[in-house]
């Protein structure tokens, strides 16, 4: 058995050498520069009817990049990339109703839009020009829409974040790319 395994060890060990070096200078997650890697995200402007909308969009948005860890939140005179976004909207539609009141909804479909801007702070160039973003989730009232609303909103924020960091990281990547002949 010792002589089986003095006989395979070295094989392994060759086999390992072999299929690690197929991934030498293999780098996960985005390939952004040092330098486009510090942004500013100041609270999202508010133009629902639903207040701290924008506040809570923006804090959800930074915890979500902090999470990425691509980027390093700054000051607005330190950071090379800002953050400029719109919450548009918090629209609600109706999609389930209550058996025994016909017109009363039970359930309605949220949908939290905010419009994207993003700026290079030294180029001056405008990496992400008004795209629109939008995330939906579902929201059980109980009778009372404006509790479920309420609560539905952080959730709303946090994944529409999600949608927001890959979209500015996509666009950094782009940004970091020499231009093509």
């Amino acid at each position: 058995m010792t002589r089986f395994i003095k006989r395979i060890c070295p094989v392994l060990g060759v086999l390992t050498l072999l299929g690690s070096a197929g991934c030498l200078g293999y780098r996960s997650g985005a390939n952004i520069p040092n330098n486009l890697r510090s942004i500013h995200v100041p609270a999202f402007e508010n133009q629902t009817a639903y207040p701290m909308v924008g506040a809570v969009a923006a804090q959800q948005f930074l915890d979500a990049l902090i999470e990425d860890g691509t980027f390093r939140p700054g000051s607005y005179d330190q950071a090379r990339l800002r953050v400029q976004a719109i919450v548009e909207s918090l629209d609600s539609k109706a999609v389930r109703y209550d058996r025994n009141h016909a017109i009363v909804p039970e359930e309605y479909r949220l949908t939290l839009t905010v419009k994207l801007y993003l700026f290079d702070r030294v180029s001056g160039e405008t990496l992400i020009n008004g795209k629109r973003f939008s995330a939906s989730d579902a929201v059980l009232t109980r009778g009372d829409f404006q509790t479920g609303t309420t609560d539905a909103i952080p959730r709303l924020a946090h994944t529409l974040a999600q949608r927001l960091v890959e979209a500015v990281i996509t666009a950094a990547d782009s940004a970091a790319l020499p231009p093509q002949p």
